[in-house]
């Protein structure tokens, strides 16, 4: 069964190869170079996250459904589709350097 997408409701998401993506997310390069969204929805998230670090379509599926996702550093990522890239990192506190 297919996961609808959680911003418009209508369409269900797809796994690209470089993201996941709303079924109504049609992008198209232009003359320019410049890439436009020709579709109904702008919802997608990528793989390769520069912030948080490579994440894959099973954890994007967890962000979907609700849940949060951590990485190796402790830093957690969750859905928030009020953000430009639909997601919200909050980093993890910081280890403090000793004194000598």
């Amino acid at each position: 069964m297919a996961t609808m997408c959680p911003k418009c409701g209508k369409g269900t998401l797809k796994k690209g190869e470089k993201m996941v993506y709303c079924s109504g997310y049609k992008p198209k390069k232009g003359e320019k170079g410049n890439w436009t969204n020709e579709g109904t929805c702008d919802f997608k998230i990528t793989f390769a996250n520069k912030v948080f670090g490579n994440i894959d379509a099973k954890q994007i599926k967890e962000l979907v459904n609700g849940k949060t996702i951590t990485n190796k550093k402790g830093d957690s990522m969750a859905l928030d589709l009020e953000r430009e890239f639909f997601t919200k990192i909050e980093f993890a506190p910081k280890v403090e350097d000793e004194d000598l």
